[in-house]
């Protein structure tokens, strides 16, 4: 019970500090379909722990754009997890429910090989993968990425390359920190994407919070650098271990 209170405690205290954050950030895109492990808008080499199923519903709003909702899943395999040289898997699929006609569902999948416990990771995936041509037609097309994720102790930086047809490559730039606040991990993190055929550059900042084994929250704000206003991201994981 104690536990529980302490619990909701922390969630308002954390909500009030991400609206505050959020809140300042708008006074002074598009986030990546298919949830993926990554940052805020992009994948990294991260994965799902293994035999894990996280639950996820997130909303995007914005001032000129109607709000979006999409719920959706990730499930990691890690077979190899005691191992000196790690390979991981993750897989999942989303989709938009609301407003307006639910769906279609997209796919990711994604490898990351680990040589060494302290060394860089490599990431190689590919999200918003929707099964037929009409699906791609309303989800847009497949985007297929390598990135690599060193850990340099301080904060982790993140660097890769997805492409897409129609000339929608981007370069993928992250960068991440953890620190604990109310005894739980905060991850603390910024990304930068291309849009708009390379002619635009979108850039988030955000973070997420866990509340404990089962929850998460996270948040973040996307700022495109020309002609668009920002957008707003708001992520809720529900954590399942087997």
């Amino acid at each position: 019970m104690h536990d529980w209170a302490y619990m909701q405690s922390s969630a308002i205290r954390i909500l009030g500090v991400f609206t505050l954050f959020q809140t300042a950030l708008l006074i002074l895109s598009p986030p990546a379909r298919a949830a993926t492990s990554g940052l805020n808008n992009i994948p990294t080499a991260d994965t799902v722990p293994h035999l894990t199923l996280v639950l996820q519903e997130y909303s995007t709003f914005g001032a000129r754009r109607p709000p979006d909702h999409t719920a959706g899943f990730k499930f990691g395999i890690d077979p190899w997890e005691t191992s000196a040289w790690r390979n991981r898997f993750e897989v999942g699929m989303d989709g938009h429910f609301a407003p307006s006609d639910a769906g279609p569902a997209v796919f990711h999948a994604k490898f990351t090989t680990q040589p060494h416990a302290s060394g860089p990771a490599l990431g190689l995936g590919v999200v918003n993968l929707a099964a037929t041509r009409d699906d791609r037609d309303r989800t847009g097309q497949p985007l297929s990425y390598a990135v690599l994720s060193p850990d340099l102790t301080w904060f982790r930086l993140h660097a890769g390359y997805g492409v897409q047809a129609e000339n929608n490559h981007t370069a993928l730039l992250g960068i991440d920190k953890t620190i604990k606040l109310f005894n739980r991990d905060l991850m603390l993190r910024a990304d930068a994407v291309q849009i708009e055929r390379q002619h635009n550059w979108a850039a988030s900042l955000g973070g997420v919070y866990s509340f404990g084994k089962y929850f998460a929250f996270e948040s973040w704000v996307t700022q495109p650098i020309h002609r668009h206003p920002p957008s707003f991201t708001m992520k809720f994981n529900v954590i399942f271990r087997f």
